[in-house]
């Protein structure tokens, strides 16, 4: 019979404490994604089943109070701005609702592009479609984008014969390493690796020690992760540290090669390519915030426009001076705590963007121009 001493030895209580441990871990497996994680990566990108997209097939993520990656990667609580993610992704594992129809458009990117926390007709692909008429597959990938070899694989997949690809780049790649100099590729997954890794229980334990190593209770070491500014009017804002570095004239020339490749293979098949430039939040915003140092990276968003031979849709002017004016509101054009953007961003850009579409079609001879959605209204 165990005795109180036995019970509180560590051959005994140990084992027993990591199968509850256990036991609970697989518990929580069963139970909804939204009780143990708070953003989609935690969850839909590490665990299966999973085709080309980076998300598992036909699965969707929701979460009611989820909240910014910069907030999450700098565990800082007071930055939190609680908001609905909600991802629904189709059987190639991207972010559509279905799998298939009939598309004349494919938009490919990083997250930017995905609109997690968008109301589902805010979402960029939903802003460009509704402004051109067009039916566009979302083929984004958090991060990162699709490679050559994937976007003629999915082309073929979803039978197209021609139409428009645009391609959304943020001015990030421009500075950051590149794990391959021949393509901007996604890294795979192994589906039974990352299924085994996944712990919704290691999830909630983050989520603990983060409340009690607050800077409050006790130091945040993860505090230097984001870097915190402060507005004009006061409102604290969260940048990716990244993207206070400058862009490198080699990724611009890297970048200026891959779309001309790029657009040569699609010009074989029937398509036409469009380049988004889109800003960090840093660039945004670095010229309204008080002694912060600025970057190169406006400058190479435009040296990589004028080295293109495609129509671009350069949405930094756009967006700098838009987030300037809705600041005398104290409104934002990105999320405080989070890298992205949030519904008003997106609708700058997509104007910018349906302008450049809708000028390039009227330098086509023989081609019908596309009515904006403002010009369809009037009669």
């Amino acid at each position: 019979m165990a005795t109180r001493n036995s019970i509180l030895r560590c051959g005994y209580l140990l084992p027993r404490v990591l199968l509850l441990w256990a036991l609970l871990d697989v518990m929580l497996r069963f139970a909804p994604a939204q009780w143990s994680t708070f953003r989609a990566s935690e969850y839909a990108m590490v665990t299966g089943p999973h085709d080309m997209g980076p998300y598992r097939t036909n699965f969707t993520y929701q979460n009611p109070h989820a909240y910014g990656d910069l907030a999450s990667l700098s565990n800082c609580i007071d930055c939190r701005r609680y908001r609905p993610m909600i991802i629904h992704a189709d059987g190639r594992g991207f972010a559509n609702t279905q799998s298939s129809g009939s598309y004349n458009a494919i938009l490919v990117g990083d997250s930017f592009g995905i609109g997690a926390e968008q109301p589902s007709d805010a979402t960029l692909g939903s802003q460009i479609s509704q402004r051109t008429g067009l039916s566009i597959y979302n083929a984004c990938w958090p991060g990162r984008t699709i490679t050559r070899e994937q976007l003629m694989e999915l082309i073929d997949q979803l039978g197209m014969t021609g139409g428009t690809v645009f391609y959304e780049l943020m001015d990030r790649s421009l500075g950051s390493v590149l794990s391959s100099e021949e393509d901007p590729a996604p890294m795979r997954i192994n589906q039974w690796s990352k299924n085994a890794e996944y712990s919704p229980l290691a999830n909630l334990s983050r989520q603990i020690v983060g409340r009690l190593h607050n800077g409050q209770l006790m130091p945040n070491p993860d505090l230097a992760n984001a870097a915190r500014k402060t507005l004009p009017d006061g409102q604290t804002i969260l940048f990716f540290n990244e993207d206070l570095q400058n862009a490198t004239p080699r990724k611009t020339a890297f970048f200026a090669k891959y779309f001309r490749v790029l657009n040569k293979e699609l010009h074989q098949r029937g398509f036409r390519l469009i380049v988004i430039l889109v800003p960090s939040k840093y660039t945004v915003y670095q010229p309204l915030i008080k002694d912060a140092r600025g970057t190169n990276k406006s400058k190479a968003m435009r040296e990589l426009e004028n080295q293109l031979d495609v129509p671009v849709a350069n949405t930094t002017t756009a967006l700098q001076q838009a987030a300037a004016e809705a600041l005398k509101h104290g409104e934002l054009l990105y999320w405080p705590d989070d890298t992205h953007w949030n519904a008003e961003g997106v609708r700058v850009a997509a104007a910018q963007i349906q302008s450049e579409y809708l000028a390039d079609f009227s330098q086509r001879p023989g081609i019908a121009k596309v009515k904006s959605v403002s010009q369809k209204r009037v009669r």
